[in-house]
């Protein structure tokens, strides 16, 4: 109990004063001291070293006191004066002649109350200090739904720490413990005071930590209540964003194209003022948004600093949008402007020339009709006034502007074609002999030297100032290159499309290069977002493949031959397989589209904005699928130019045309091909799709709806299906081998229906009338099986006539085999080793045929008659070589396919004095001539019986 007593002694004591150790003042006058303190006191200097340093024993002089050794230092004093040498006066107590007033009751009072404050308020400290590390310790949520839980579990902490019974009564009752304790400052010792002191700071911490709590959970309230406010704005924010990029910005982006027609102009005005009407309540309603928004403008916070970049990245987009609305409506009115200035101007020339025309030259020569003619013309031109000069300045200035805008448009971006205007308004004064060396084609030798009438040579003057401001381009290249020759059958704006061609192409190359060194390097970015990290690949496709293709080859070779534009479709051709890239390309897209709106749009504005660029990502990523579609007008516009006697390069310019079409819509249709769900065939290995379209689809009674998929080998119908979001799936239901179709080419009245059926047919169910959206559709689609089933049958039959040879005769090989004076003989000997042979598993029925050359094969028509019997034969196989007099208006066949049908042809014609492999075709309601009852064979009509 003595050491416990000790021990709470030095624990009261500061920590300066314990280290000079303890000083024991033992009163042994009228009792000798109790070994009890001696063992105490060595018990306490072994628990804490130094902790006593000395004991000073009063006893009376007469006295004498025993002590064992002690542990300690002891000294035994016999008078109060000896002890005031040991002992300063403040510290001794009065009963031992010293000053120091004491009072024990008065100081365990104190000490308690001292103690229980310091109590409460590290209790207290310890809750508030918790309290704020939750406070500050919690990030701020992404979602409106994590915000709301974390503002209530706020809420729940601040209630149970305001309620907390130990701050409460701290709050009550340690004011005025603290200033009890401070009125009885004045009678406790300087260790006393020294607690006191530490008390009253721990008070004051915990006040500075409630204030500290109550102003931190006041700030999160605010950040969590503006998340909330602002993910309840930011469905407005999204909608009104969304509307911008797609509705807005294409349409906005239509409307920014140049028009050239007057009409056109005032149809785009018409709809710019209805696009402006939604475009001003689009962005009225994101302006309502941000003004919202305003009165947390005093909201700082370095956890908020995404939601300001939110918030200024789409105050930035609307800024944007709306000034390039008000400039495309300003670009309108201009046009139109412009345009009502040169049709004024055309207008009155075109009268004037009218007028001039009404006027015979005869009465010019007249002196008698002369002043006649003079107040004929003052009179006209007083009623019709020339424009003013004025007026031209003024719409030459505007043009001027047009250009200068167009122009810096043009050093930010890949470069455009030199607009309409620049070409329309150019000085003719200090350009027409430029244009006039440009656009007149060059002399040739035998025409150098002909003497042209004065008539001629002036209304070929007349004619070439009256074009060439609208058919001789102005852009440098042509100027570089000086002029080009023309042929004598080539029109001279033949020449115009090659130049032409070739600089779109150094556009196109420009175009993706641009995109190559300005947006290839922003996916390394470290600020990339996560969705688009390793996406490359699908946000930019193959367009590193479409540069190097375009830029190593294609434009090398159209720049070789611009000066002859029809070589153009070869180089098309040559590069068939290249194509193929746009079709990956296509399929791609949506991919990147989709890609590019969730989460690409706001990245890569930041650099179109640093390049200054009017032209976002999307809309270069647009320029491959673009460049298609211009390739097959530029094609359809020289196939226009080219005579029909130019048949080869008809020719060729049609199939260039079609391949690139083809490879347009390729690309939707390898979408639609993934888009097949529950197929239990192998789709890549029935050949290349050819085309998908949707159809009403009869089978016996029964009425449905399919989209089929033709390729190469399989026919295959599915069932159309609408998913979430807007896609569409299809849904297998049956598939079968192009290799056992047969084809009616027309089925009904209407002209839209036409007919697939199938060998060994045992039901009707096997029969497919299929209705075709239009009667374009229709024809495509019969042309391409009618192709498929024709290079099938060709096929067939070489594969057969390789089976034959390598049988040999008689089952042996290469059978060597004289020839005799045997007819029979002869003729089998010649069969085999000319490679002619009897009909193939597939079989063709065709409907007319060029029999002025018996091995071409005919046209395909919809209305085939039953002329003879030398046009159709279903008993033995199908001989093409018909009598000229059976259809003596036969159509000439296709070219491309005039090689096979040669070959068919002839073999047909040789064998049909021999025996016939085939069996007899049961009945079918269209024209069928069967070369195999074999379920691998196909078949062909021209017509439904019905």
């Amino acid at each position: 109990m003595l050491l416990r007593l000790l021990l709470y002694y030095t624990s009261t004591i500061r920590t300066e004063v314990r280290a000079l150790g303890l000083t024991v003042l033992a009163d042994a006058r009228s009792a000798a001291p109790s070994s009890a303190l001696f063992s105490a006191l060595e018990s306490l200097q072994e628990a804490t070293p130094g902790s006593v340093h000395s004991v000073l024993i009063l006893v009376n002089k007469d006295s004498s006191l025993h002590l064992d050794k002690p542990s300690t230092q002891v000294e035994v004093l016999c008078s109060l004066k000896t002890l005031r040498k040991h002992v300063d006066l403040q510290q001794l107590p009065a009963e031992f002649g010293g000053l120091f007033s004491f009072s024990q009751s008065s100081w365990i009072t104190f000490t308690l109350r001292l103690q229980l404050l310091k109590r409460q308020c590290c209790d207290v400290i310890n809750l508030l200090q918790k309290a704020v590390s939750i406070l500050q310790n919690t990030s701020l949520p992404a979602a409106a739904q994590d915000a709301e839980l974390l503002l209530s579990r706020y809420k729940v902490v601040m209630s149970s720490v305001l309620g907390d019974v130990r701050l409460v009564q701290l709050q009550q009752e340690g004011g005025a413990s603290l200033s009890w304790l401070r009125r009885e400052e004045g009678g406790v010792s300087e260790e006393q005071r020294a607690a006191l002191e530490e008390v009253s700071a721990l008070y004051n911490q915990v006040d500075e930590l409630l204030h500290r709590l109550v102003t931190l959970s006041n700030a999160r309230t605010q950040e969590l209540t503006f998340i909330l406010d602002f993910r309840n704005m930011e469905n407005g924010f999204n909608q009104v964003r969304a509307w911008l990029e797609e509705a807005g910005e294409v349409h906005l982006k239509v409307l920014r194209e140049p028009a050239d027609s007057l009409e056109l102009l005032k149809r785009k005005q018409q709809d710019f003022k209805d696009f402006y009407t939604s475009a001003y309540d689009h962005c009225k309603r994101g302006e309502d948004l941000l003004a919202q928004l305003e009165h947390w403008g005093d909201l700082s916070s370095a956890d908020l600093q995404v939601y300001e970049d939110k918030v200024h990245s789409f105050w930035a987009q609307l800024q944007d949008f709306s000034q390039r609305v008000k400039s495309t409506g300003q670009n309108i009115e201009r046009a139109i402007q412009l345009f009502h200035c040169l049709d004024q101007a055309y207008n009155w020339a075109l009268e004037g020339r009218r007028h001039l025309a009404g006027i015979s030259m005869e009465d010019c020569m007249l002196p008698d009709k002369c002043l006649a003619v003079i107040g004929c013309l003052q009179e006209y031109q007083a009623k019709h006034p020339p424009i003013s000069e004025s007026r031209f300045q003024v719409m030459k200035t505007e043009a001027e502007d047009e250009i200068r805008t167009s122009s810096t448009v043009s050093n930010t971006s890949p470069s455009q074609n030199p607009p309409l205007l620049r070409r329309l308004f150019r000085s003719t004064s200090s350009e027409s002999s430029e244009r006039l060396d440009v656009c007149s084609p060059s002399p040739s030798p035998t025409s150098q030297n002909i003497n042209l009438t004065p008539s001629v040579s002036h209304s070929r003057r007349q004619q070439l100032k009256k074009t060439q401001s609208l058919d001789c381009p102005s852009t440098p290249s042509v100027l570089r290159y000086g002029r080009y020759p023309h042929t004598k059958n080539e029109p001279p704006r033949r020449g115009n499309t090659g130049v032409f061609i070739r600089g779109l192409e150094r556009d196109y190359v420009s175009s993706l290069r641009y995109i190559i060194h300005h947006y290839f390097p922003e996916m390394d970015q470290a600020d990339l977002p996560q969705d688009l990290r390793g996406q490359r690949s699908v946000i930019f496709g193959n367009l590193e493949k479409l540069l190097d293709f375009h830029s190593q080859f294609f434009l090398r070779e159209l720049e070789a031959c611009w000066k002859h534009p029809l070589r153009v479709p070869h180089c098309f051709l040559r590069h068939r397989e290249q194509f193929a890239l746009y079709s990956l390309y296509s399929k791609n897209k949506p991919r990147s589209d989709a890609l590019l709106a969730n989460h690409g749009h706001t990245f890569f504005r930041r650099k179109q904005l640093e390049l200054g660029d009017k032209m976002d990502l999307s809309s270069y990523l647009l320029k491959p699928i673009q460049r298609m579609s211009k390739y097959a007008l530029l094609l359809t516009d020289l196939m226009k130019e080219v005579g029909m006697a130019q048949e080869a390069e008809l020719t060729a310019l049609q199939t260039a045309t079609d391949m690139v079409k083809f490879q347009l819509r390729h690309g939707n249709d390898l979408l639609a091909m993934d888009a097949i769900r529950d197929c239990d065939v192998n789709l890549k290995e029935q050949g290349q799709l050819i085309r998908q379209d949707e159809f009403t689809v009869w089978t016996g009674r029964r009425k449905s709806q399919r989209h089929v998929f033709l390729f190469e080998e399989l026919v295959l119908f599915s069932k159309p299906k609408k998913m979430e979001g807007g896609l569409d799936v299809f849904i297998y239901k049956h598939s079968f081998k192009t290799a056992d179709v047969g084809l009616t080419e027309s089925s009904g009245n209407g002209g839209l229906r036409f007919e697939i059926w199938f060998r060994r047919r045992t039901s009707k169910n096997q029969t497919f009338i299929l209705q075709a959206p239009s009667a374009d559709v229709k024809l495509v689609w019969t042309s391409d099986i009618t192709r498929i089933l024709w290079t099938q049958a060709t096929r067939n039959k070489e594969v057969r006539l390789q089976e034959l040879v390598s049988m040999g005769v008689g089952n042996k090989p290469f059978l060597d085999i004289q020839p005799s004076d045997a007819a029979i003989s002869d003729r089998a000997v010649h069969y085999i080793t000319k490679g002619r042979g009897a009909r193939t598993r597939a079989s063709i029925a065709v409907s007319v045929f060029d029999h002025s050359d018996p091995f071409k094969r005919g046209v395909m028509t919809s209305d085939l008659t039953a002329s003879g019997p030398s046009s159709c034969s279903l008993l033995g196989p199908l001989n093409l070589h018909v009598y000229s007099q059976s259809f003596p208006d036969a159509a000439p066949a296709d070219a491309s396919f005039s090689s096979s049908c040669i070959e068919e042809d002839e073999q047909e014609h040789e064998t049909s004095s021999q025996p016939s492999i085939t069996t007899e075709s049961s009945g079918s309601s269209s024209r069928c001539f069967s070369g195999s009852t074999d379920s691998d064979s196909g078949c062909v009509s021209t017509h439904l019986q019905e």
